[in-house]
């Protein structure tokens, strides 16, 4: 069984959900630690769309290879990564992955 990696790139299945929140199967950006991840069977991940907005939640992918749009990091969800079917994709990207740290940083 695959167990999901910090800063790992995904697809995950994010249905069902409820108002706004991001719907269906897509890319999602792992934030929580390998070994959180390894010990609960869950792990954090923010949604990635391809949906372009300027508001300072969303950070876009600055090496795009095979996931490319924005990081949602507003829309931080706990998800059991194995009934929803975690794939993985791709590591992200240092400059990425430092601009949603400090991102999330702002808000919790």
């Amino acid at each position: 069984m695959y167990n999901p990696a910090q800063t790992d790139l995904v697809y995950i299945n994010f249905d069902p959900s409820l108002g706004h929140e991001i719907q269906k199967r897509r890319p999602g950006l792992v934030v929580s630690k390998t070994i959180f991840n390894q010990l609960t069977g869950f792990c954090l991940i923010c949604p990635i769309t391809s949906t372009q907005r300027a508001f300072g939640t969303y950070i876009t992918i600055e090496q795009p290879r095979q996931i490319k749009g924005e990081v949602v990091t507003h829309l931080i969800r706990s998800m059991d990564f194995e009934k929803r079917k975690l794939q993985f994709v791709e590591k992200c990207d240092p400059v990425t992955w430092a601009r949603v740290i400090a991102t999330i940083d702002q808000f919790i």
